[in-house]
């Protein structure tokens, strides 16, 4: 697996307040039955220069997920084409695992579905085609035709937005990374700094989750401007700023106090 977070802020820019975009992925990655493993690997993709996805799940997976994307520049749109594509790929990799290792296809199970179904053996493939998953989604992150940020979770269910809620994370440690912007209490309203902290605080606290990296990008998208990453020298700034916030309470002078 792996984790990606996205958070939206407001900053100044041109003399008016506009919103953007900070996400943070690890460089885990999943490859079928050879397990996972960091590698030097981008778990993100540019579409356009306002609109990124991310993916957690099967990495080899990533570009049939976005295929025929480059050319959309609505946000919507992408966003529906790549739902489109992983429902096709959950079909096409049905077909070739499944109905044609019986020789069936789609219209045979249909009408095995009209009536009682007796036949424990058919009963199990049925149950391995409706149980089937990808076990992969897209986060996909930009700017809509009206500049708002958007943040939406893909799979081949359907698609979440996110943008009322101000952020997302998808992956193994979503969980603790969701965690810690609620106890952050972010809103779109923070400004940029704010914002690529908690983000990174995120992702930090994401780590104990069995599947996430421990190597971080943090990245800003702003509309009209593109795609910025952050230096490994800021990556170290607030490595210290994290560190020091872990030891604040266990140093904190106050606790000589606690048992006097």
């Amino acid at each position: 697996m792996t984790i990606c977070i996205s958070a939206i802020s407001t900053c100044e820019q041109n003399g008016k307040k506009e919103e953007s975009l900070v996400f943070s992925t690890d460089h885990m990655i999943s490859v079928g039955e050879l397990g996972q493993f960091e590698k030097e690997i981008k778990k993100y993709k540019v579409i356009n220069n306002s609109i990124i996805a991310m993916l957690s799940g099967q990495t080899l997976l990533f570009n049939r997920a976005l295929k025929d994307t480059q050319s959309i520049h609505e946000f919507h749109l992408v966003r529906d084409k790549i739902q489109q594509n992983l429902v096709y790929m959950r079909k096409d990799i049905i077909k070739k695992e499944i109905h044609d290792l019986f020789g069936i296809d789609e219209n045979y199970v249909k009408e095995l579905l009209k009536g009682e179904i007796k036949n424990p053996f058919i009963q199990n493939i049925l149950q391995t085609i409706s149980e089937f998953n990808l076990k992969t989604s897209i986060l996909l992150v930009g700017f809509d035709e009206k500049c708002e940020a958007q943040i939406c979770e893909i799979n081949e269910s359907g698609y979440s937005d996110y943008r009322d809620i101000h952020f997302h994370a998808i992956g193994s440690g979503s969980i603790q990374a969701l965690n810690t912007l609620l106890f952050q209490n972010h809103a779109k309203k923070h400004d940029l700094k704010t914002t690529i902290y908690n983000v990174y605080k995120a992702k930090r606290n994401a780590e104990v989750a069995n599947g996430v990296g421990r190597e971080t990008e943090v990245l800003i998208l702003k509309k009209g401007m593109g795609l910025a990453t952050l230096t490994e020298e800021q990556l170290n700034i607030l490595d210290r700023i994290y560190q020091e916030e872990l030891k604040f309470g266990i140093k904190h002078k106050d606790l000589n106090n606690l048992l006097t």
